[in-house]
């Protein structure tokens, strides 16, 4: 998945979320459904700053071929 497609899962999320026509109890039932969405996200985010910070740094130090972020994101 894209970051541009998490981005519109998420944003369908919060409008189902915000949805003022749901009970208490299917807004319950949604908010439940969103949490495991919202921690992919946050690892998908956190692994494409992994991704840039390597990036500069290979950038800067070319000698970082063999460094374990570098084996990861190659």
């Amino acid at each position: 998945m894209k970051l541009i497609e998490l981005q519109k899962v998420l944003g369908d999320r919060i409008n189902i979320s915000l949805n003022k026509e749901l009970t208490p109890e299917q807004r319950q039932e949604e908010n439940e459904q969103s949490f495991p969405i919202m921690g992919l996200a946050k690892q998908m985010i956190n692994n494409g700053d992994l991704i840039l910070r390597t990036e500069k740094l290979m950038a800067q130090c070319k000698t970082l071929t063999e460094s374990v972020a570098y084996q990861l994101i190659k």
